[in-house]
């Protein structure tokens, strides 16, 4: 597994959210596909804008937090016969180790909101379908948007709604 950060979000040319991942230590990247809403709830948290109520993904992180689970790490991995990716969540409670199995975007939204690292396996990257989404978006009059993602490190296992 290759550690992995958020690098930004852009749209398809069927306007649908991609979220980039790019090695840490390393030029590679990595698109995911994600919906509308987890997109939204992924820009919320790196921006750190605080919505009035909060969003499914801060009610999963508070659960976490208040239950005493600790996500120790998201990772992603291929799918050859959905030609696409899975990821599952590796927690701690107490002394056991546990693995949740969920969509990439959602355990990104939750990632981001505990400070978990996130793992791409190797394979993931060297076939990324990176060269035909960015010719896809090449000709586009919106280009690519990278958001502007804190410098600092995250803080961890923290909750932001009482």
């Amino acid at each position: 597994m290759v550690a992995l950060k958020i690098r930004g979000l852009l749209l398809d040319r069927d306007n649908m959210p991609v979220v980039m991942l790019a090695e840490e230590a390393g030029q590679r990247l990595l698109p995911v596909w994600v919906g509308p809403s987890e997109a939204g709830a992924i820009i919320v948290e790196l921006e750190k804008i605080r919505p009035a109520e909060p969003l499914a993904h801060d009610l999963l992180a508070v659960l976490f937090l208040r239950h005493g689970l600790r996500m120790e790490r998201l990772e992603i991995y291929p799918r050859p016969q959905e030609c696409a990716c899975g990821a599952r969540i590796v927690y701690r409670h107490g002394l056991r180790n546990c693995t949740l199995e969920t969509r990439p975007s959602d355990g990104l939204a939750l990632a981001v909101r505990l400070g978990a690292p996130i793992l791409g396996a190797e394979e993931l990257l060297s076939t990324s379908r990176l060269p035909a989404l960015l010719h896809g978006i090449a000709g586009s009059p919106r280009g690519v948007l990278f958001l502007k993602t804190p410098s600092a490190e995250p803080e961890t296992q923290r909750a932001s709604f009482n």
